[in-house]
């Protein structure tokens, strides 16, 4: 799975304010952002299987054009940023029901 897949195809209901924090890094752009983009993307739109004949790159090729179909004025250093094409390795969500905020913690194959 990637980056992407796990934010969009994943939103916590209720929970729209949150933190990114991907290899230990925390990303500029909010939860919410990403939500609304990687949100617009189906699981199904995109093979993400990295093989003999399909690269990480190429995966990540596709991505950018899946999002920017959906969203003309966003460029490729959004998804490359924001390791939206990356291969998910472990991740975990601390949320704050009461604030109705969370923390996704993401580590990524590198």
């Amino acid at each position: 799975m990637i980056v992407g897949h796990l934010i969009g195809g994943n939103e916590i209901e209720g929970i729209r304010e949150g933190t990114v924090i991907i290899n230990d890094e925390q990303l500029k752009v909010s939860y919410e952002d990403l939500v609304a983009v990687c949100g617009n993307i189906s699981l199904g739109d995109l093979d993400t299987s990295i093989t003999t004949f399909r690269s990480e790159e190429a995966v990540e090729r596709d991505y950018i054009k899946l999002i920017q179909a959906q969203y003309e004025e966003i460029d490729e250093d959004f998804v490359i940023d924001n390791h939206l094409a990356k291969q998910v390795c472990y991740s975990s969500y601390e949320i704050d029901f009461e604030k109705k905020t969370l923390i996704l913690k993401i580590e990524t194959y590198e």
